[in-house]
Parts: structure tokens; sequence; C-alpha cells
């Protein structure tokens, strides 16, 4: 579904993607794990093209992503931010159905009938109404997951989804992002490995602007190969049970 081909992204002196080659089959969940400042986000920004790399190729489906209409590419492979990006003036569910009119260019009546299906699905159905202001941090980013959703893309991207939650918030939206595998392509950047030892079907270990390891939850998290992985992870589940 996504191949990514020797990636490259520079910001002034600084590489912050240095040959990145990845791919993510249809239907996968695939978590991307590492450092902070390892460039995970900024593959994921790549993809869709928020970023513009500086070199290499990034692949939907066999099409090249500059090959197509960004409207096309966005709706196509969509995105969950860390920090909800939703719109302030608006409702929720106007919130859900403000890109379906726009890019889809759908109804008003076919754009809420969507809105309302995906909302409940992630369980904001009855905040429908609410202004992000009125509501909590986790049910901001399920209502972003619905909007997401209501472009009914067939890649979501979530950069690191819980990293702007309290504590007691991150498992609703993690047991949200649990109920989509399989139903879609997802690459998830995220710090949960118990998230990602238990919700992936690959991992992908990250660190200084590379790809140091890609294998299954069960074998990254139990053997790592590579001793970049070992360290990293040697450091991060001290005291957590996988």
């Amino acid at each position: 579904m996504i191949r990514i081909e020797d990636l490259r992204k520079r910001f002034g002196d600084n590489d912050v993607l240095k040959g990145i080659t990845l791919h993510v089959n249809q239907g996968e969940a695939v978590c991307i794990i590492g450092p902070s400042g390892s460039g995970k986000s900024t593959l994921l920004r790549c993809v869709n093209l928020l970023e513009e790399p500086t070199g290499g190729h990034i692949y939907f489906k066999d099409t090249d992503v500059y090959m197509m209409p960004p409207a096309r590419l966005h709706a196509k492979v969509g995105m969950v931010f860390q920090q909800f990006n939703l719109f302030n003036n608006m409702t929720v569910l106007d919130n859900c159905m403000a890109g379906q009119r726009k890019v889809l260019g759908r109804s008003k009546e076919e754009a809420r009938e969507k809105a309302l299906s995906y909302l409940e699905k992630v369980g904001m159905l009855p905040f429908r109404d609410a202004r992000p202001e009125q509501i909590s941090g986790g049910q901001k980013q399920r209502a972003a997951i619905a909007r997401a959703l209501c472009m009914e893309p067939e890649v979501l991207l979530f950069d690191e989804p819980t990293s702007a939650l309290d504590p007691e918030m991150v498992d609703e939206v993690l047991n949200v992002i649990r109920s989509l595998k399989g139903s879609l392509t997802m690459m998830i950047v995220t710090h949960e490995m118990a998230f990602a030892a238990d919700a992936a079907d690959r991992v992908v270990f990250m660190d200084d602007g590379l790809v140091v390891e890609d294998a299954p939850p069960k074998e990254l998290f139990s053997a790592p190969k590579n001793p970049r992985t070992q360290a990293f992870l040697a450091r991060t589940l001290r005291g957590l049970s996988l």
C-alpha cells in the first residue's frame, strides 16, 4: 500500500531522514518507535507531503505521490496529529463534515450521515454539538480520529496520538485505534511500547534518521538484533511488563 525508497529530508544543514526504505502492506498496522529526534514524525509528514522530501520516492499503491493531486492524496492518506488540529470555532460534528464537503464534494446530508456514523464508532456521538474547548483531550483526539475516518482513507497515519494526553486518557484513544486494526492500513508513531507490542503487525525502530530494525513485535521486543535497538528497549522497557 505504501512503498518508501531511499527517502531523505534535510532541514538546513540537518539531515533528519538519511535514506529510509520501508513498505507497509494493505491492512497492516505498523508502529514506528525510537528516541526523540530520530525522524519518526518527519517520516509520516513526508508520506502525505506535509513536508516535501529532499530525495527518494514514496508510492501509494504503486503511484508516485508527487503525481497525485494533493486533495486526492490527503483523502486517501489521512493523518491524526499530536495536537488534534480541530477547528475551535466549529462543533465536533461540523469538524467532521467540513473536509467531506470541501474535498470530497459530498452534500450536507451525506456528510452529516457519515460524520454521525463515525462519531458513533469512536464513542463521540453524545458530544457532536460540543466545541473543542468543551471536551477533554481524549475526547478531542477521538473526534480527530472520527474526522479522519469520515474521509474514508485507505491509509491512516497517527503522529504520536497520545503524547498530548493525560495518562488516564491514553487508553481510550489507544482502544479506538485498536478497533480499526484490519479495516485500513495504519502507520503509528508512538512511545507506548505496550500498545506497539499488542496492536502492531510490525514494529519499526528508527534512530538517527534511519530504519535500524523492522520485525514482528514479539521478535523485536523479546530478541532485538541490533545493538541500538537493544539499548533503546533496555532504557524504555525498564519496569514495564509486555
